[in-house]
């Protein structure tokens, strides 16, 4: 699973200057390296399952993001996308938020 976190200034005109934060965070299969191969028995991966996240639990994710102090609008979109084999993903949830702030 991947969660794409993204924050953009939508005040500004050129797109190549808009992206203000950009962030990642993977989660990989049980028991498998980053080449696929396995990397611990049943019994192990059995450990590791019953102190994961169970069914109908959440899991917050925090990200800190600073701002320049001129920037009054800004757009954060996160998006969780599920990989069934590496390459082919499928976005299982999306959502954007505008925030807006004052300038003295």
């Amino acid at each position: 699973m991947v969660l794409d976190v993204t924050a953009k200034n939508i005040d500004e005109k050129d797109p190549a200057k808009q992206l203000l934060f950009s962030d990642q965070k993977i989660w990989w299969e049980i028991g498998k390296d980053l080449h696929g191969r396995m990397r611990y028995g049943a019994w192990q991966i059995k450990e590791i399952v019953d102190l994961t996240l169970q069914p109908m639990e959440t899991r917050k994710e925090r990200f800190l993001m600073n701002f320049d102090t001129d920037i009054e609008t800004v757009e954060i979109e996160v998006k969780l996308s599920y990989f069934i084999n590496g390459k082919k993903g499928d976005v299982v949830h999306s959502e954007k938020k505008t925030f807006e702030y004052e300038l003295d």
